[in-house]
């Protein structure tokens, strides 16, 4: 018979090695090309992620525009015809995957794997500022919402990593598209607006 001790012992064994990769990610965050392609054309594999993930949200029928410009970004994402079902079906599936990454590991462990994400991800306001500093754009807020809309992604990417949901989960879809230098800004209109 196991003692509980030894079960406890045996549980944060468990998450320490099992919530690694979570670390490891943190670890990469300032190394990706945060909004460096922004306005680009999308080139085929990021029309490919993007795809996949209107498809992982179950709304395979939206187009893919692109945003061409950091003001044509934030007029798209002050538009009031936004998705509730994108919404919706983001926010239940972090849920999911919160609940799958306690379930396994624990609320501390998932917490403080989660904070070495976040507290990495707060370099991004600055990459955010840099990148509409290059396109001579001045915008406190919007670079507030960019920013946060990336650690958001960050967060959610994390979770996905801490349960092995693997690259076709959507929010490992939607991490890619930010860490290619994209602004993912969702689904507007019937569309899933690519920056």
């Amino acid at each position: 018979m196991i003692r509980p001790g030894c079960r406890q012992l045996a549980r944060l064994r468990e998450a320490v090695i099992g919530l690694a990769p979570v670390r490891d990610f943190a670890r990469t965050l300032a190394h990706a090309s945060w909004f460096a392609a922004c306005g680009e054309p999308l080139s085929d594999s990021e029309r490919a992620d993007a795809r996949a993930y209107t498809v992982a949200l179950g709304q395979p029928a939206c187009e893919i525009p692109t945003v061409p410009a950091w003001r044509d970004a934030a007029a798209t994402a002050q538009r009031p015809d936004w998705s509730r079902e994108w919404w919706d079906a983001e926010a239940r599936a972090q849920q999911e995957l919160q609940r799958r990454a306690a379930a396994r590991f624990g609320d501390e462990p998932v917490l403080a794997a989660l904070t070495a994400v976040t507290e990495a991800a707060d370099a991004l306001h600055g990459k955010a500022a840099l990148a509409m500093s290059r396109a001579d754009v001045a915008d406190p807020a919007l670079t507030r919402v960019a920013a946060g809309s990336a650690a958001q992604a960050c967060h959610q990417a994390a979770l996905a990593l801490a349960v092995s949901a693997g690259p076709e989960h959507l929010f490992s879809i939607k991490y890619r598209l930010f860490a290619a230098g994209r602004w993912p800004l969702g689904i507007v209109g019937g569309c899933f607006f690519v920056f």
